[in-house]
């Protein structure tokens, strides 16, 4: 016999579940959000979201691992990265800023984000075990590479997270370009933005490390 929820019909009413779900959890946020409010906007069963997902907890993990398994392709493979560490640092951000920007996130996604950063749940495990543990832990090799440095120093981890929060800040305000910052366009490209980013990050981190080495150098 067929696996029943597999086939067509339910798989879709899965799908719609989690795209209301989504909106709902992102407007009312978790604890607000009702079951009925989700069900309503799918046009499903209440008996359906038993039937899938069990209860709203296991319905909000889901959504959250869907996001994960969506954004997992972010982190570049080691197949992307060669050369000296130079150049495997400026392709690391060009295939991140090239698939952080180039994907199109319903704005529900981007608003229910924000709400888990702030506010995180255990739902969040997924999204920092596939996505962003890999994309650290390898962004931090690099930067250590560079710095010459362990990957445990808390240089590292500094310069790391600067390189990512530039990343991240040209990707969530780019609608908001122009008014911002009117010497750019209104959506600046991503390659453009990439190579801005890996040479002032990299700017940055040889200056950091000649500092040390002039200060130690037996570093």
């Amino acid at each position: 016999m067929a696996n029943v929820k597999n086939n067509s019909a339910t798989q879709e009413t899965r799908r719609r579940l989690l795209n209301a779900a989504g909106e709902i959890f992102a407007d009312r946020g978790f604890h607000a959000a009702t079951i009925k409010e989700i069900t309503d906007r799918a046009g499903a069963s209440l008996a359906s979201v038993n039937y899938h997902f069990q209860d709203k907890a296991e319905l909000y993990a889901a959504v959250l691992r869907r996001i994960a398994d969506e954004v997992a392709e972010v982190v570049p493979p080691d197949a992307q990265l060669s050369g000296d560490a130079d150049a495997r640092f400026r392709q690391f951000i060009l295939y991140f800023c090239r698939r952080l920007m180039g994907r199109e996130k319903p704005v529900w996604e981007q608003i229910l984000m924000a709400r888990e950063m702030a506010e995180p749940t255990g739902a969040l495990e997924p999204l920092c075990e596939q996505v962003m543990r890999p994309l650290t832990e390898k962004l931090s090799a690099l930067v250590a590479e560079l710095l010459g440095m362990p990957a445990t120093d808390q240089a590292v981890g500094l310069a790391a997270a600067s390189v990512i929060g530039q990343c991240v800040y040209y990707m969530r305000h780019r609608n908001l370009f122009a008014r911002m910052h009117p010497q750019l366009s209104a959506r600046p490209d991503a390659d453009q933005l990439a190579t801005h980013i890996a040479a002032f990050s990299l700017a940055g981190i040889r200056a950091h490390r000649d500092r040390v080495n002039a200060a130690d150098p037996s570093h």
